[in-house]
């Protein structure tokens, strides 16, 4: 009897430690993620998209805080924090082991001189939210304070969360930082090398502050063409994509036994950016006809195939709690053309197309990005509606670079812009909290920072003003929703939809992706070990579709093995347990001591 139970209870340890082995298990040599486009020289000054180029970015380098899956800030190179009542003193320690990737050690001097830095050189993004920063102190290595001239709601998340610290002794001598090739950071990779146009590689940082990250290496290679991505996913090239699969493909990937989909909302904003300073989209009729002529539901359901939610008016996403809940969506075709109409927008010739307030022939073009078949087929049907109501218009496809150099110069909206028309997409960052609606609108360029279509309004202006005017959160959604309200009313341009996000990866390589909402898999936080589930609720994103927009997540392969273990843990403590007793029992009966020692 003893050895029978010594064998079953040997067999059992070996097969839970096993287990727990493979679970434990979750780190790869290499691994290659699929990305759209070249993000230069992934520094925080010239990086290009917002995802996934500022991820990269933050790859390479460290914010004061992160932002968790469902885009709360936590702590992160900060290891405690204060902030006083009023809002306007904080108080940092940072963790004591941080290094370069050159083994210099990161010190709140670094903190200071990223924040003095980004003043004296401009970056809109990460400059316009330090211009509230008043002093900056330094205490010691570990210690610094910050002191606002006004409080800031958003202060946690945009500059905290946002701003990469940079390495005084490296970027203390860089003067041209918008030509800086140098990507020197603390963060969880390293970078190894870039071939411009091919792939970018990194290497894990194995002495990072937070642990070893989970991939050994990551290589991104550049394959704009998200069909030959997709192709390359399926045939085993790649292990994951960024990009988010074609609506009319996700059935295909989710029966395919091989990859592993993960879905969740999307805060990724597309529209039909209009050039406001040139006429006659400088025309507020003008513009509202263009946005009563696109049917958006019929984009959402045709193109998208449900994968996507209908645009709102007013920008901000329905699922944030500033969205303005009053403004509907329209579409009327009969008052597009009346709307013309009533502004002076007549056919005077018989051509079927409408001629300006003074005879002026118009005839525009659409710009659209080559590489992405969504926004081409989305621009086709925009176009066609146009068209239906007068406006005579035409497609044109070009590469993504020459689109940008002609809708946003430099990515410096005070550097003007060439174009008619565009199909245009925001990255989530811009719905992350609904205070950028500022730098969408505003009139001067060193506030309305990505006013890509020249948009002027004093009215705006004004209500933008009353924003940073105030604290007080109720006031201030009530602003914003105003804002919207105006916004919907006056059309700087016309948001189409917020494509939900499909990823797509091959789980046998690689299982410990976590989904940021709004943005998708690719993310700090799917390659640095830690529990950033927050308090959402996980979900099997392969075979569910996500309901509630506010939260979405992966259960990985390890999750599941983690509660899987627990449970062999338990059944062996049962089983110990029963060998005890009979052991006891029988040690009563014989006083034999060897029957007792396993």
């Amino acid at each position: 009897m003893k050895k029978v139970l010594i064998s079953l209870l040997s067999a059992f340890l070996i097969f839970a430690l096993s287990n727990a082995s493979v679970q434990a298990a979750s780190s790869v040599d290499s691994l290659k993620v699929g990305i759209t486009k070249d993000e230069n020289a992934l520094n925080p000054y010239t990086y290009v998209t917002g995802y996934p180029g500022l991820d990269l970015v933050n790859l390479l380098y460290d914010n004061l805080f992160q932002l968790d899956e469902n885009n709360q800030p936590i702590p992160w190179l900060v290891k405690d924090y204060n902030m006083s009542e009023d809002g306007l003193t904080y108080s940092f320690v940072l963790h004591e082991d941080v290094k370069w990737h050159d083994g210099e050690p990161l010190t709140a001097n670094d903190v200071k001189f990223t924040m003095d830095y980004f003043v004296k050189y401009p970056k809109s993004r990460f400059t316009n939210p330090l211009s509230q920063i008043s002093s900056i102190t330094v205490s010691s290595d570990t210690e610094f304070s910050l002191t606002l001239s006004k409080a800031d709601p958003n202060f946690m998340i945009q500059p905290l969360a946002d701003l990469p610290i940079l390495p005084e002794h490296i970027w203390s001598s860089i003067t041209a930082p918008d030509d800086e090739t140098n990507n020197l950071g603390s963060g969880p990779y390293k970078f190894v090398e870039h071939k411009s146009g091919q792939y970018y590689k990194f290497e894990a940082n194995l002495d990072y502050f937070k642990g070893e990250p989970q991939t050994k290496e990551i290589i991104f290679p550049i394959i704009e063409d998200t069909t030959a991505m997709f192709n390359a996913l399926q045939a085993g090239e790649l292990d994951a994509i960024s990009a988010s699969i074609s609506p009319e493909l996700v059935e295909q990937f989710e029966s395919n036994n091989a990859i592993k989909v993960a879905r969740g909302p999307g805060y990724s904003t597309t529209l039909f950016q209009v050039n406001a300073e040139k006429y006659p989209m400088s025309e507020t009729p003008f513009r509202k006809a263009i946005d009563l002529a696109i049917d958006k539901q019929y984009l959402v359901d045709t193109v998208l195939l449900g994968y996507a939610e209908v645009g709102s008016p007013g920008f901000i996403h329905p699922s944030s709690p500033a969205h303005n809940t009053e403004l509907k969506v329209s579409f009327n075709v009969d008052e597009a053309k009346r709307t013309l109409a009533d502004a002076g927008f007549v056919d005077t010739n018989g051509d079927g197309f409408v001629e300006g307030q003074n005879g002026e022939t118009i005839d525009l073009t659409t710009l659209v990005y080559s590489g992405s078949p969504i926004r081409i087929r989305t621009a086709e049907l925009v176009s066609e509606a146009l068209n239906e109501i007068g406006i005579k218009n035409q497609v044109k496809a070009m590469d993504a670079t020459t689109v940008d150099s002609l809708m946003w110069p430099d990515f410096d909206v005070s550097k003007g812009r060439d174009y008619d028309m565009g199909l245009w997409s925001w990255s989530n960052t811009m719905q992350l909290f609904p205070d950028r609606m500022v730098e969408l609108f505003h009139s001067d360029p060193t506030i309305g920072s990505v006013n890509i279509g020249g948009y002027k309004s004093e009215k705006f202006d004004e209500l933008s003003q009353q924003l940073m005017d105030t604290f007080e959160e109720e006031e201030r959604m009530q602003i914003i929703k105003d804002m919207q309200a105006f916004v919907s009313e006056d059309v700087p341009f016309t948001t189409l939809y917020y494509q939900e996000i499909v990823n797509a990866y091959n789980p046998e390589v690689f299982d410990q992706y976590v989904f940021q909402v709004g943005k998708g898999i690719i993310n700090k936080m799917s390659f640095v070990a830690g529990d950033w589930s927050g308090s959402s609720p996980n979900v099997d994103v392969q075979e569910e579709v996500v309901e509630d927009s506010e939260e979405a997540s992966i259960v990985s392969e390890a999750d599941e093995g983690g509660n899987m273990l627990f449970l062999y843990i338990l059944a062996g403590l049962v089983v110990a347990f029963i060998v005890y007793i009979l052991f006891i029992r029988k040690r009563k009966t014989s006083g034999t001591k060897d029957e007792f020692e396993v």
